[in-house]
Formats: structure tokens, C-alpha cells, sequence
């Protein structure tokens, strides 16, 4: 099977203190499934001598709700740019100042004042990426560079797409699909982004991430 990929929104995840009750000796780290390289975890065990637990989540919505039900014990979760806000003024994160850190100096000059955590009081950098889109190309070889693949599929396509449940991404996707922009308050293009989805979702598979095993497979075609 072939299969083609394209760029479409950016996404950040940075990693955040979450104040947990201290174990000496161990790292317990909350983040995005497949993440986390085993290499490095390795590696930083055996240089500081610390046992690191890492335990997955599928999406920012379930992260948010297991930390604010309490009891979790981790130190370290990931959400991403957009949601800090929210894990902030909720009281989910330790205000543990890595702008005052001594390896602070080696953060890029552009992500060491952003606005969803002003000074850096909160979060450092981790990494960032794309939501993009993957096509079969034994299914479908048309143009994958457009989100017409997904919002208005070709029928070689139609009952055959996944689309990964991540609101942000697929609305702004959608915003930019239909000629606006993304922090876009105009109320008439919200609604046509609205009616869009609602015309389109009959249309998709599934909402989930598995995407990596499941186009592969063959499960999914986009």
C-alpha cells in the first residue's frame, strides 16, 4: 500500500509542572501517547538516577479531566499551548518558574515570552508539529493539499475517513477551508464552519488517533 501525507495546522506542547506530592527518586510524567522516546527516558535515568513512569493520554480534554478529579501523582503533564490558559487559572500547575532556571538561557528567544504563559512561569518548550493529512494513494491519488479530503471527500473517500478528535485543529482547518481566519469572531463564517462539519462528519470512519497503525492497515483510507 501507498500512502502520501501533507501539512496542515501547527500544534505546541510544552512541558508543565503539575505539583504532585514528592517522591524522591521517581519522575512520574503525563503526556500524549507515543511521545515520550524510550532512548531518552533511558538515558536520563541512568544519569540522575531516577525511575520515570510515563502514562499516556489519547487527547488535551481527557488530561484536563484526570487531573482535576485529583489523586493522579504525576509531575509532569503536557498539554498543549492552548489549553495552559485553563490548567492555570484552575490551580492544575505549579508555578515553579522555569524562566529562573538555569538552563532557561538556552530557550529560544521567540518561545521565552508567549501569550498563553506570559514570562514563562508556568511551562517550557517542548516540541511542536503538524496536523497533517495521510491518504492511501491505492484508494485515492487525487490532490491531498486541501481540506477538501476530509470536508468535502471525494467518493473514493466517503466512509473511509478518520479524523484525528481534536477540536482546535479541525475547526481551524475548517475556518481556513472556508476563507476566514483563525481567531475569527465573525459570527455568519462560524456558522457556515458549523454547518460544514455537520454536512461533513456523516461522511467520516472514525474520530481517533490511531491513525498510525490503522492507514497502514488499511482500516482507514485518509
Amino acid at each position: 500500500m501507498k500512502w502520501k501525507t501533507t501539512a496542515a495546522t501547527a500544534v505546541f506542547a510544552l512541558f508543565a509542572f503539575a505539583g504532585s506530592a514528592y517522591a524522591e527518586g521517581e519522575l512520574n510524567i503525563f503526556n500524549w501517547g507515543d511521545y515520550t522516546s524510550p532512548e531518552m527516558i533511558k538515558k536520563f535515568e541512568d544519569t540522575y538516577k531516577v525511575k520515570v513512569t510515563i502514562t499516556d493520554y489519547d487527547s488535551n480534554d481527557t488530561a484536563l479531566a484526570k487531573v482535576r478529579a485529583g489523586g493522579h501523582g504525576f509531575d509532569i503533564v503536557v498539554p498543549s499551548a492552548n489549553y495552559v490558559p485553563i490548567w492555570v487559572k484552575e490551580g492544575l500547575l505549579l508555578e515553579a518558574r522555569p524562566d529562573q532556571m538555569e538552563n532557561f538561557k538556552n530557550v529560544d528567544e521567540r518561545w521565552a515570552n508567549v501569550p498563553w504563559d506570559p514570562g514563562r512561569h508556568y511551562t517550557v518548550p517542548w516540541q511542536w508539529g503538524l496536523t497533517g493529512i495521510g491518504v492511501n494513494t491505492k484508494v485515492y491519488d487525487g490532490d491531498i493539499n486541501t481540506s477538501a479530503t476530509f470536508l468535502d471527500p471525494p467518493k473514493e473517500l466517503v466512509g473511509k475517513i478518520n479524523v484525528a478528535p481534536e477540536m482546535n485543529d479541525v475547526l481551524f482547518a475548517t475556518i481556513k477551508y472556508l476563507g476566514g481566519d483563525w481567531c475569527t469572531d465573525d459570527k455568519e463564517l462560524l456558522k457556515k464552519v458549523r454547518d460544514k462539519l455537520v454536512e461533513a462528519k456523516p461522511k467520516w470512519l472514525a474520530m481517533d488517533y490511531s491513525v498510525t497503525e490503522k492507514l497502514p492497515a488499511g482500516d482507514y483510507s485518509t
